[in-house]
């Protein structure tokens, strides 16, 4: 038997005002696509034949470009025009991807798929929980689930879960569909993290649906909030284990699709959120340090440009100059260009931000340079980290700021390591960023989910939505 594997994902946000391309995306081939996605074992300790295709991944940021979708896309399918006696495929699609012109990414390439390979394919999908399915993509694809943590800490059992799944059905010759239920109803992630009441419980329960041998995945994927399409919402699915336990899992999908639903009105933050200033000032000087706070409205994790400078104008106000803050990035290429050309020690005068709104409005300030780095990040952990981008440090007196070439979040601590940073050693760290991510809470004492403005800014219903479909909650009231 034989399996081709591949990647092409993004989660894209619609009100970034910028298209992603094509050198934003991440990308490998041959051999290196199993380096990155690790499922190939399964399939080889199966006596499965791996056909790697690509891994193509992106950061959030706005919608893919049109001809970056297809030349994508191309390469994938030209693998299966290559191997028409596949048995199998298993990618990893986001969920969220949005591209011009086309719509969901990876309904497209589902469909586009199916059309090559026929019924007799399984197609198997690994996904993130902030995905926005078309209800049609059950008919396509075979097998899919979602993360069952946010902040994301299991994509690598997510990935093996599902390449299993695959197997089970080659082996067993099934060709089966989940049972898909669309929700009306849509969150930001930051009010369903699932460390908390109410997704808490409701993981819990899927987890003890997937421990049941009538199911092989069971998933609740909450949608992403700040994608304008008409299948942006929530939605539940479950995978049934052989043909007799379909309209089990067809029950076990409405139940799911209730429990959740009814539900919806306990959604909300895991932590202390609030309004920029009251952060500043709450974060000098009523919690202990460090505290963590985290720039909610400009998280480019969720797709924004990550240039905001709200918070960076709040503490440059509040700090008394005794208080030490880092903030860690904002996103300003001319900004990083004029740091890159100044040597350690150097003090000049310099704007910070970009200018694209109100959010990204520049700042004058007078800088001293503490030096250029690359920052390091991984992916998954289980993947080594690789360069990100590059990073300029600047104090401006009390508050020293890194400046990073492209937009990124520092959520793991090889982030700030790798630029020589040690957020113990302040008494306020500010990330762009929603959840307070697992590793930043082990570097901090105290924590803060700022509710600033931005393309991911938390108050959805006041966003001008155009093409999802209504009524849905927590726009209306249902």
């Amino acid at each position: 038997m034989k399996v081709m594997i591949g990647a092409l994902a993004h989660e894209s946000n619609d009100f970034c005002p910028h298209l992603t391309t094509r050198e934003m995306f991440e990308f490998y081939s041959g051999d290196e696509v199993a380096r990155h996605l690790p499922v190939a074992d399964i399939f080889e300790e199966a006596g499965v034949e791996v056909i790697p295709s690509i891994y193509a991944a992106a950061e959030s940021y706005g919608p893919v470009e049109e001809q970056t979708f297809l030349y994508f896309e191309k390469m994938i399918l030209d693998t299966v025009r290559a191997n028409p006696d596949l048995d199998g495929i298993w990618m990893f699609c986001h969920g969220a991807m949005n591209v011009q012109n086309i719509g969901s990414g990876e309904y497209r390439l589902a469909c586009d798929l199916r059309a090559l390979v026929g019924e007799n394919c399984v197609i198997s999908f690994g996904m993130d929980l902030h995905g926005n399915l078309e209800e049609d993509l059950a008919n396509q694809v075979n097998i899919f689930r979602c993360y069952h943590t946010a902040p994301h800490t299991d994509q690598r059992d997510t990935y093996r879960r599902t390449a299993r799944a695959l197997v089970e059905y080659l082996r067993y010759g099934h060709r089966l569909h989940p049972q898909l239920r669309k929700l009306p109803m849509i969150f930001p992630g930051e009010m369903a993290a699932t460390t908390v009441e109410p997704f808490k419980s409701i993981i819990a329960y899927m987890d003890e649906l997937e421990r049941r041998p009538e199911v092989l995945c069971a998933s609740c994927y909450i949608g992403f909030a700040w994608t304008d399409a008409a299948r942006t919402s929530s939605a539940v699915a479950v995978v049934p284990a052989a043909p007799e336990h379909e309209q089990l899992c067809a029950q076990l999908a409405d139940d799911l699709a209730q429990r959740v639903f009814a539900r919806r009105r306990e959604f909300g933050f895991e932590m202390t959120a609030l309004p920029p200033r009251e952060t500043a000032l709450a974060s000098l000087y009523e919690l202990p340090p460090p505290c963590c706070v985290t720039d909610m409205g400009d998280n480019p994790t969720a797709g924004t440009t990550g240039g905001g400078t709200v918070l960076l104008r709040e503490y440059l106000a509040a700090a008394d100059g005794k208080k030490r803050v880092l903030i860690a990035g904002i996103c300003d290429p001319q900004a990083f260009a004029v740091c890159r050309a100044h040597r350690e020690g150097d003090v000049f005068d310099l704007s910070i931000g970009m200018e694209i709104d109100e959010v990204t409005r520049p700042v004058q300030v007078r800088a001293v340079c503490r030096g250029c780095r690359s920052v390091l990040g991984y992916r998954i952990a289980s993947v080594p980290p690789i360069k990100r981008c590059e990073a300029a440090i600047v104090s401006v007196g009390g508050v020293d700021v890194v400046i990073t070439d492209r937009a990124y979040a520092f959520t793991q601590k090889v982030n700030f390591s790798s630029c020589g940073l040690d957020p113990s050693s302040y008494d306020v760290f500010v990330t762009k960023f929603g959840y307070i991510f697992p590793e930043l809470k082990e570097m901090g004492k105290s924590f803060i989910m700022s509710n600033t403005p931005g393309e991911s800014y938390q108050m959805i219903t006041e966003f001008n939505y155009k093409k999802i479909r209504r009524p849905i909650y927590p726009l209306d009231d249902i």
